[in-house]
């Protein structure tokens, strides 16, 4: 993950700065609950490999004796205890980055919002400045 300090010099309305720092902290935490996805995901593979080298080990011709079974059942419990607890990690990973999105779709609505009714304002004010801009034009006009 990629870490931003977010600095702004932008002019806008009192809230859109605020808007946008939302947007990019939800943003940032989708990030980061991908990355902790990404991750959760490479220890399952990991947890994966080890029971099919268990498996592949028990098929050998060679039996094994006592202690060596012993320690392949102990390692295929901590393989199993291990797949269940990255599984119950993935799923609340998968829930922080729904909420995640969620937030990030909520501060981006907010922030077009904002822009649309700040450029209405401006649009308003343009029109409302034009009539006045033109009495202006012509009051100079007939005085030159």
């Amino acid at each position: 993950m990629i870490d931003v300090q977010f600095h702004s010099n932008y002019a806008g309305t009192d809230n859109e700065p605020e808007a946008l720092q939302q947007y990019v902290h939800a943003l940032l935490a989708r990030q980061h609950a991908l990355d902790l996805l990404e991750t959760i995901h490479q220890q399952v593979n990991h947890v994966w490999a080890t029971i099919r080298k268990l498996l592949e080990s028990t098929g050998a011709a060679v039996r094994p004796n006592q202690t060596i079974r012993v320690a392949r059942a102990a390692q295929a419990v901590q393989a199993k205890n291990s797949y269940r607890s990255l599984e119950q990690r993935r799923e609340e990973c998968i829930v922080t980055l729904h909420q995640a999105e969620r937030r990030a779709n909520a501060a981006l609505q907010s922030m077009l919002a904002h822009a649309k009714s700040s450029s209405r304002a401006q649009s308003t004010d343009r029109l409302i400045s034009r009539p006045a801009r033109r009495k202006l034009k012509s009051a100079f006009s007939t005085r030159c």
